[in-house]
């Protein structure tokens, strides 16, 4: 029996999307259990809708990268990876690395405990700095800038892909374990606090929305759907006298990330479950006794 609905192709675009990420759609090819959607047939039934309408709505899924049709077996939900929730305001200013039992993958973000994070051999680099890094580092177009990049991955997938920028000057003048490509286990801040005697006091984050170029890719498997996109978050640090001092930009798949923000008094369970409404966390009777919070 057909069901009464729009029958334009985008409404039955939608309509289908929302089965998909609802996950009202059964395995359906053998073995390998990707989620196949009804054949064309069937749709135009259900829809009540012609079968060119319903080939515009598949072509548009497809299109946005949500399904592929293979030639004689029909068309199937493409794989998207699990949601990775990220607190970009967890830590406390100047917080080091390591110092929760790996709840931190640096001092900037915090993921739940239960992930593993593995990072990449660091690479280091001395380059002539853009006129924006320039711009966000307060320094003059051309000056030069010690960079710090490394993957990370959890749960041994990759995950992330950050840069840092240091003035150059900062190597020179005592801060010289920028230059050495291995791990700051103290974390950079503390280790430039300790050498030069900055000190965090403040973040500014920018993020934006963007296509990912041809290493975030390879590196991400992305393709080249409107789906596959990258959010990049650029934080610049500041010392008490309002100067940055150190320019960190991060690049996330948009497909598998989620990034949070805490603000004022937010209720623990948020707190160390992102992602999940107050309705979704169970009630508790009274905190415990060691409750002192994340963000």
């Amino acid at each position: 029996m057909a069901r009464t609905t729009p029958r334009r192709w985008r409404d039955i675009a939608t309509d289908l999307l929302q089965r998909i990420e609802a996950g009202d759609l059964s395995p359906g090819d053998g073995s390998s259990g990707r989620r196949r959607l009804p054949p064309e047939k069937e749709l135009e039934s259900y829809y009540g809708a012609s079968r060119n309408t319903v080939r515009d709505a598949l072509s548009w899924l497809q299109q946005q990268g949500f399904v592929v049709s293979e030639q004689g077996k029909g068309t199937f939900v493409v794989h998207r990876p699990n949601i990775v929730h990220v607190t970009l305001s967890a830590a406390e200013l100047g917080l080091a690395p390591g110092n929760r039992s790996g709840q931190w993958y640096n001092r900037d973000a915090f993921i739940p405990a239960s992930r593993e994070v593995t990072v990449s051999p660091v690479k280091v680099e001395v380059q002539e700095g853009t006129k924006v890094i320039a711009r966000y580092l307060q320094t003059n177009p051309g000056s030069e800038f010690v960079s710090r990049h490394q993957e990370l991955f959890l749960d041994e997938r990759p995950w992330a892909l950050q840069t840092s920028f240091y003035p150059l000057s900062f190597a020179t003048e005592g801060a010289s374990r920028l230059l050495y490509p291995r791990d700051i286990p103290e974390g950079a801040v503390a280790y430039l606090g300790e050498t030069l005697g900055y000190s965090e006091v403040g973040f500014h984050d920018e993020i934006r929305a963007r296509i990912p170029d041809e290493n975030e890719k390879r590196f991400f498997n992305l393709g080249d759907s409107a789906a596959d996109v990258v959010f990049e978050t650029v934080r610049t640090a500041y010392s008490p006298d309002g100067k940055a001092f150190r320019l960190t930009v991060t690049v996330w798949p948009a497909d598998r990330t989620r990034l949070h923000y805490n603000n004022g008094k937010v209720p623990d369970d948020v707190l160390r479950t992102p992602g999940l409404g107050p309705s979704d966390h169970a009630p508790r009777e009274s905190p415990p006794a060691d409750d002192a919070g994340s963000g």
